[in-house]
């Protein structure tokens, strides 16, 4: 049977698990091919695709109907039916995803690493989301590091910019960067990027419940719950990366340095059900704006060339597979059920030192 996820677009604890067509019973069209979804990752970042789907569009990437939406993730699939394009059969590719058991792609731009899904209803969207890269060695995709990939890649690729974005602006003159939602996995990519390259304090906001495992990952300066917010020194320009999406947290911040607080970027919704609050325009210190990672990856790309980015990302990257282990493990979940159930648990808020998979 093939099935997929999906979610009510206005309350995302209503979920349900679809029937879909059988794979030959579909009809492609001409330039279309089907990839069969192997696996993907799942973490608080496909909750914030969820909570931004209007705003920024995730949910037009796989559009549902009614009410319903499905939340992109990354993972793996497998061609299963290349068509009229040039994917070759039983070619593997990471990528965008719906939480599916397959995807229907037109293929454009098709190289030996890779293509993009030039689907019309996509066209309009970041181009980045739209690019799917061949899953060899050859290609960066180094075996036994595929489940690494889809659960902490495109969270390291956001703290790897966050960190570029930074440095590029001279930390905006800040001499700490104070981070939110310490323990998710956005933040500790970004920390641990500071801890290594850079010369400024990281400091790390946290819930009590996870305040000795960011302490242990042992790249934090400073960690501090969210009670003690008052407790840190306001004599000093900070840059405060919200990974949390918490507006009152957010205002302690603001209010407690004021117009020390020189930086304040957007970044996450890890705490999607506590965003109403004070309006962050009328709060002191520097205007609170969304981050978009796209944005400055395109930057970097007209500034060094994608081979340039792709190279110095890939050196983080390996320098942070040599860590990564000791501080999160990988489970495993298979089949449509399971990965309902995990969907709810990392919707509720799972163990930081949890990673999920889900095997389709």
């Amino acid at each position: 049977m093939s099935y997929c996820l999906e979610v009510v677009r206005q309350d995302l604890t209503q979920s349900r698990i679809s029937t879909l067509p059988g794979e030959r019973d579909l009809q492609l069209a001409p330039g279309e091919a089907l990839i069969r979804v192997d696996r993907f990752g799942l973490t608080a970042n496909n909750i914030t695709y969820g909570v931004a789907g209007d705003i920024i569009g995730y949910w037009q990437f796989f559009p549902a109907e009614a009410e319903w939406g499905r939340i992109p993730v990354w993972g793996t699939g497998t061609v299963i039916d290349p068509g009229t394009s040039d994917l070759n059969p039983d070619a593997v590719y990471y990528g965008y995803f719906p939480m599916a058991s397959y995807l229907t792609v037109k293929p454009e731009h098709v190289t030996e690493r890779g293509f993009t899904d030039g689907a019309s209803h996509r066209a309009q969207l970041p181009p980045v989301y739209n690019q799917y890269q061949l899953a060899t060695p050859e290609n960066g995709f180094a075996e036994g590091t595929l489940d690494h990939r889809m659960v902490f890649f495109p969270l390291f690729a956001t703290g790897f910019v966050l960190d570029d974005y930074l440095d590029d602006n001279a930390f905006f003159g800040a001499d700490a960067v104070i981070i939110s939602s310490a323990s998710s996995k956005t933040s500790f990519s970004l920390a641990f990027l500071l801890h290594h390259h850079r010369d400024c304090k990281v400091i790390g906001l946290t819930s009590r419940t996870n305040k000795a495992f960011v302490e242990s990952m042992g790249i934090y300066d400073q960690v501090v719950t969210y009670d003690d917010i008052e407790s840190l020194h306001s004599d000093t320009n900070i840059a405060f990366i919200d990974m949390a999406g918490n507006s009152s947290v957010t205002a302690r911040v603001h209010h407690h340095f004021d117009r020390r607080c020189v930086c304040s970027s957007g970044v996450g919704i890890t705490h999607w059900e506590s965003r109403d609050g004070e309006n962050p325009a009328t709060l002191p210190g520097a205007r609170h704006t969304m981050f978009f990672a796209p944005d400055q990856i395109q930057k970097r790309n007209k500034e060094w060339g994608p081979e340039t980015y792709q190279h110095k990302m890939n050196d983080a990257w390996g320098q942070f597979l040599e860590s990564v282990d000791q501080w999160v493990s990988i489970s495993h979940y298979e089949g449509a059920e399971a990965m309902n159930q995990a969907y709810q648990e990392v919707l509720s808020g799972a163990a930081p030192n949890k990673g999920y998979v889900i095997v389709l």
